[in-house]
């Protein structure tokens, strides 16, 4: 029996297949409110209402970047939360995870269409709060600092997506989303993003991701922050790296 070589992809192909998967991923999600109101408006409500409404006229000068840094880190972990933490877990109960697999696409076109999804939502959510924020939020910060904040932010939507997919490859499809906003509330929370901690709590703040987030935010601005940027971008890099290999593992065995 003569064995047949298949001849591989062209790269060009191979590109527009990720784009399209990409591209058609975010039309879904846009297209269904239920996903797209939350992670879009929460973040600039609760912004504006915690960290400018309620602040008053307080919130001025250096405690308004520090509302605003705060805040941004907590608005682009939810893309990448709930992009991969519900969806997965979803889609996994449906099948269609294994019904992906017997399809000619790439092998990595799945979780690169909802890597993308995130950034792409992310970047929504920054723009909308860096107008929220030097329009009414009294942020002094110069343009280009933005412009840093908001590219060092965006780039943080990936060890959520890291999170959110341990979350969507072990949890059940029926209580994905309330493990993803138990997760989603304690980072935020745990890791001081909002106001100081004292005791444990100080202590521990280096185990969640959105601590290292936020001081790599907090630096990018130019505000006091703590360690080395370098530091906290290789804890990042790695903590993505264990949770994306562990979510790997348990989707490879059982789908």
């Amino acid at each position: 029996m003569t064995d047949v070589t298949v001849p591989a992809m062209p790269l060009g192909r191979v590109i527009g297949a990720y784009l399209s998967d990409a591209r058609y991923e975010s039309l879904r999600l846009l297209r269904t409110p239920a996903f797209s109101m939350p992670i879009l408006a929460m973040p600039v409500l609760f912004y504006s209402f915690f960290g400018i409404m309620l602040a008053g006229r307080s919130a001025a000068g250096q405690l308004a970047n520090n509302l605003f840094v705060g805040w941004t880190v907590y608005g682009v972990m939810g893309p990448g939360l709930f992009g991969f933490g519900i969806l997965v877990a979803v889609e996994r109960n449906q099948g269609l995870l294994t019904f992906k697999r017997a399809l000619p696409m790439p092998a990595g076109s799945y979780l690169a269409s909802k890597l993308m999804m995130a950034f792409i939502f992310a970047v929504v959510v920054m723009a909308m709060l860096v107008m929220i924020g030097v329009t009414i939020g009294h942020v002094t910060l110069p343009a280009m600092t933005l412009l840093r904040v908001a590219a060092v932010m965006s780039l943080g939507v990936i060890p959520a997506c890291a999170v959110g997919l341990f979350i969507g490859s072990y949890a059940p499809a029926s209580s994905a989303a309330a493990f993803a906003n138990i997760v989603y509330l304690g980072m935020a929370f745990l890791s001081g993003l909002f106001f100081p901690l004292s005791g444990i709590l100080a202590k521990t703040r280096p185990i969640w991701p959105t601590y290292h987030l936020s001081q790599l935010a907090r630096a990018s601005a130019g505000l006091p922050s703590e360690g080395s940027p370098l530091t906290h971008l290789a804890i990042l890099a790695a903590m993505s790296a264990v949770l994306t290999l562990l979510a790997a593992r348990k989707l490879t065995r059982r789908g």
